[in-house]
């Protein structure tokens, strides 16, 4: 069963699949946010995707440094801000490119392109400048490394509108109450929060039924 943690917690990769609609459930973040707990196993390969990443990463990290750019990866790029709400937002940018005034993000992904990943980068880019020394006041722009292209995000992006999202996202998170569970077979085929602990969960798919409409 789940143990409540002493302050809420949310991980940029929750945030940015709510905030691009990829996952409709509030409860969902609001739980994890509020929660340590057994998840069900997934089957996702780490170790392949590990593999896989770690490759993509060097490889734009050392396209980065042939530029000129001073390149942090990884852990140095790891942020914990915590809001006025009591809840903290972290994260942890594959790469941070630096060289005199220009300073931009970079997401590295392995898989298809989703919204979440442009969403996820875009929160990298509003929360760095209040984190490490080297994005410390810096207006950076960003970029998502897919195997085969890459697509730039404008510093721009990061807007009062995108502000207000994350704040809005950041407060049910916070929220002492919980939010409604929205649960469907779609929405709960890749949940990883038990039937334990979320007892609406839904793990078969609608009947089929027959109809005269057509």
């Amino acid at each position: 069963m789940a143990e409540p943690r002493a302050n809420p917690y949310v991980w940029a990769t929750w945030l940015s699949k709510q905030l691009a609609g990829e996952e409709a459930c509030r409860w969902k973040l609001w739980f994890r946010a509020n929660h340590t707990y057994e998840r069900i196993p997934s089957g996702f390969d780490v170790a392949r995707w590990t593999a896989d990443h770690t490759q993509l990463l060097h490889d734009r990290a050392l396209d980065l440094r042939a530029q000129g750019y001073t390149v942090y990866l990884e852990g140095q790029n790891e942020f914990r801000l915590r809001g006025a709400n009591g809840a903290t937002l972290a994260g942890k940018a594959d790469i941070v490119a630096v060289k005199g005034d220009s300073a931009f993000v970079v997401d590295c992904k392995t898989g298809k392109e989703r919204n979440s990943d442009k969403l996820q980068v875009l929160l990298y880019m509003l929360a760095l400048p209040h984190g490490p020394a080297h994005c410390r006041g810096r207006r950076l722009g960003g970029e998502v490394q897919y195997r085969e292209a890459v697509v730039p995000i404008a510093a721009a992006k990061v807007d009062d509108g995108f502000r207000l999202m994350v704040k809005e996202a950041m407060d049910i998170a916070a929220a002492a109450q919980a939010p409604a569970r929205t649960p469907s077979a779609s929405e709960c085929r890749f949940c990883d929060v038990t039937g334990a602990d979320c007892p609406e969960r839904v793990d078969e798919a609608a009947a089929e039924t027959a109809t005269d409409l057509f």
